[in-house]
This record gives structure tokens, sequence and C-alpha cells, in this order.
């Protein structure tokens, strides 16, 4: 027997209302962003340098002149500063950090991958992958995140 306040908490997550700070509900998968295959819903946005990501990419990644290691420290810094961000996960052997981020009204879960990628000419190229939890539609939350973060990691960078 499910009892009424049960019953309505399950709603609440249902709706969005009471989701952990924290995770998303289930750990997140670190995957290779070179290998990313992308669902058909129109609720994530990759940025991958031509010819370094399966996946067809939104828009070109850019190329760095650091060291993967220095790139993701930067990158830290800058989800740090993002609102409703918290670190997710990491993959050193990849080179790759995840985040979750939460919206702003509704607060739904969304993934975000970061991942270096270095160059037989030595540069690092930076793979940026964010993806919605929850629902099909993102009304662009996806697209705006990654170029936001792809500015903050710039201006950190003094570029």
């Amino acid at each position: 027997m499910v009892t009424r306040p049960a019953a309505l908490a399950r709603l609440a997550v249902a709706a969005g209302l009471l989701l952990p700070l924290a995770g998303c509900g289930a750990e997140p998968q670190v995957d290779d962003l070179r290998n990313l295959v992308r669902p058909g819903s129109p609720n994530n946005y990759l940025i991958c340098r031509s010819g370094l990501c399966a996946a067809t990419a939104d828009e070109d990644g850019p190329f760095y002149d650091l060291a993967p290691e220095r790139l993701l420290e930067t990158v830290r810094r800058v989800a740090a500063a993002q609102p409703n961000t918290v670190a997710a996960g990491e993959d050193a052997a990849l080179s790759q950090l995840v985040f979750v981020q939460r919206t702003r009204w509704l607060r739904f879960p969304d993934m975000i991958r970061v991942q270096t990628i270095k160059t037989p000419d030595g540069r690092t190229a930076l793979a940026l992958y964010s993806q919605s939890v929850y629902g099909y539609y993102d009304f662009g939350v996806n697209k705006t995140r990654v170029r936001t973060w792809l500015q903050a990691i710039k201006a950190e960078l003094g570029k």
C-alpha cells in the first residue's frame, strides 16, 4: 500500500520538483566522446573538432596550445563558477570530466562531459557535450550552456 505522502513524493519526483542535488538518479556514465553515439532527440549539443569524434558535432571544437591537464584544471574552475553545477565523475585515462548542472527554474539535471584530446601536432582539442537527462526538447539550453562554458574557458585562459 502506498501512503499519501509517498505518492505525493513520487509525483513530485516525476515532475522534477524533488530531485537530489548532487546526482540525477544514476551514476554518470563516462564514455569516450570520440566514440559518442548521439540520441535522436534534440536535447543535446556537441562541440568536437572535425575528424576527432565519430558523432557529427554541432560545432567544431577549439584547439589549445596547452597540456590536457592544464586545460582540465581550467574547465574545473569554469564549472565551479557555473550556477547549480556539481562535479559528478572523472576518468583520468580518457582525460574527461563529468558535471551535472541543474536547470534554473525546474532544477532538471543536465549532464556535461568535457574531454581533452591530444593531437599528433602537440595541441589539445576540447570536446564538450551537454545532454538533458529528462525530456525530449531542451529549448536551446544545452547549446547555450556549451557556448557559455567555452566563452568562460576562453576568458579564464586570457585568449
